[in-house]
C-alpha cells in the first residue's frame, strides 16, 4: 500500500556530472554557431584543429549530427537564428564574464521579469492611449528593462512611442522565440547529453527501493541508469516534459515558463501573458500529472506510511503548488539531500531551508522539523566513490 516517491531536480543530473545547465546549452549553441560554416565546408580535422578548448567536445558531435541528420542540424540553424532570448541570454551571459562573475543565468528568472515588465509597459502605454492619445510611452524603468530587447540600448524613454500593437508584435515574437528556444533545448538535451553514459552512480540513490518517480527534469537520467529491473515497473511522472528528438517545434512538450505573478484578483481577468505561464502550459502540452494520484492516494490512506525522498530540486516556490501537496502529509517522511563541498559546508542547506519556508511557511517547517510531529529531515549527499 505503500509509495516510495522520489522528486529530482537539474541538481540530480549535475551530479551525474551531465551539462544540464542553461550556460552549458548557451555555450553549445554558440560553438553550433562559430562552427556551423566549418562542419559544412571543412573536414573535422580542420574544425578541431581551430576550436577553442571548450569547443572541442561539441566538434565531433556537430560533424556527426551534420553528416547523419543533417535536418536536425538544420532544424537547430533555423530555430536560433534571430531569435531574441538566445541574443539576449548571451548578452547577459557575456557581461557577467566581462564583470568576472559567475556565469549563472535563471532562464525563468529573466523571462519572467521581462514578461512582467511588458505587461506593465502595455498598461502604461494603454492608460495615455485611452486619454486620447495616438501613441503612449513606457516608463523609464520599464524601457531599461525592455530597450536590450528592443536593441536600442541608451535611449531615453521619452524619444520612443508605441501603439498598442506594437506590444502585441512584440509579445508575439517573444513567445514565438520562446518555444524555438525550448525545442532547441530538447535536441542539444536529446542529441547531445544523453549521448553521454555517466559515469558514476549515486549511492545514496542506488540504496533506494523506488517506486514513483517525480522528475522536474527534461532527461531520463534516472530511468538510464536505475530503473534496470524493468519487472518493478516504476511510475514516472515528467511534469515539465520530457525530451525527445522525433518532436519538432510545435509537438515539443518541454515546460519553460514563469510562475504566476499576478495578485489573485486579476488572475482570472488578465490574460494577455497566460501563455509564458507554467501551469498553462502543462495543460496545453499535456504533460504529466500521475503525481496528483499518489497525493490521493497518501490521502486516503492515511494510516500507511509514505516515503518522499527530494535530490537536487532547489526547493524554489515556483513549485510549491507540487511540492506542499506532497511534503504536508503527516504520515509521509521526507528526505531532502543537500550537496556540500567539504564535511563543514551547509550552504546549500542554508538555502533549502530559506526556500523550504517559502513553499510551506516556517511555522509549518518548524512543527515537521523537530519533536512528535517530524516528518522532515536534511540529509548531506553521499558522494560516489573515485575511480
Amino acid at each position: 500500500m505503500s509509495l516510495n516517491i522520489l522528486i529530482i531536480g537539474n541538481g540530480f543530473d549535475l551530479a551525474h556530472n551531465l551539462q544540464t545547465t542553461y550556460i552549458d546549452f548557451l555555450k553549445f549553441i554558440d560553438a553550433f554557431n562559430r562552427f556551423k560554416d566549418i562542419c559544412k565546408k571543412e573536414s573535422t580535422k580542420t574544425a578541431w584543429g581551430n576550436a577553442i578548448v571548450e569547443d572541442k567536445k561539441y566538434i565531433l558531435d556537430l560533424a556527426n549530427l551534420y553528416d547523419k541528420q543533417k535536418s536536425v542540424f538544420e532544424e537547430i540553424e533555423k530555430l536560433i537564428s534571430n531569435n531574441v532570448w538566445i541574443e539576449y541570454f548571451w548578452k547577459l551571459y557575456s557581461e557577467r564574464k566581462t564583470l568576472k562573475k559567475d556565469g549563472w543565468i535563471d532562464f525563468e528568472s529573466e523571462i519572467s521579469r521581462i514578461i512582467q515588465t511588458l505587461d506593465q509597459a502595455r498598461t502604461t502605454i494603454l492608460k495615455e492611449i485611452k486619454q486620447g492619445k495616438k501613441t503612449g510611452r513606457m516608463t523609464q524603468y520599464q524601457w531599461d528593462i525592455l530597450s536590450p530587447l528592443w536593441e536600442k540600448n541608451g535611449m531615453n524613454h521619452e524619444m520612443i512611442f508605441f501603439e498598442e500593437k506594437a506590444i502585441t508584435y512584440r509579445k508575439k515574437q517573444f513567445l514565438k522565440d520562446l518555444n524555438r528556444i525550448t525545442r532547441c533545448l530538447e535536441i542539444y538535451l536529446g542529441e547531445f547529453v544523453e549521448g553521454i553514459k555517466p559515469q558514476v552512480k549515486l549511492p545514496d540513490i542506488e540504496k533506494l527501493d523506488i517506486n514513483c518517480v517525480l522528475s522536474f527534469n527534461y532527461t531520463h537520467t534516472y530511468e538510464r541508469l536505475y530503473d534496470l529491473d524493468k519487472s518493478k515497473r516504476v511510475e514516472y511522472d515528467y511534469i515539465h516534459g520530457k525530451a525527445d528528438i522525433t518532436n519538432n517545434v510545435n509537438t515539443c512538450n518541454l515546460v519553460l515558463g514563469i510562475d504566476e505573478y499576478l495578485e489573485e484578483c486579476d488572475r482570472d481577468n488578465k490574460l494577455e501573458f497566460l501563455p509564458f505561464k507554467k501551469f498553462y502550459q502543462r495543460i496545453f502540452k499535456s504533460t504529466d500529472s500521475s503525481y496528483m494520484e499518489w497525493v490521493d492516494e497518501i490521502r486516503q490512506n492515511s494510516e500507511y506510511p509514505y516515503e518522499l525522498y527530494i535530490f537536487g530540486h532547489s526547493l524554489d516556490k515556483t513549485d510549491k503548488d507540487v511540492l506542499e501537496l506532497l511534503i504536508c502529509n503527516d504520515n509521509v517522511q521526507t528526505k531532502i539531500y543537500y550537496h556540500r563541498k567539504s564535511n563543514d559546508d551547509k550552504k546549500e542547506l542554508g538555502k533549502l531551508i530559506r526556500n523550504l519556508v517559502r513553499v510551506i511557511g516556517a511555522k509549518e517547517l518548524i512543527r515537521r522539523t523537530g519533536g512528535s510531529h517530524k516528518t522532515i529531515e536534511f540529509i548531506p549527499q553521499t558522494l560516489p566513490e573515485a575511480d
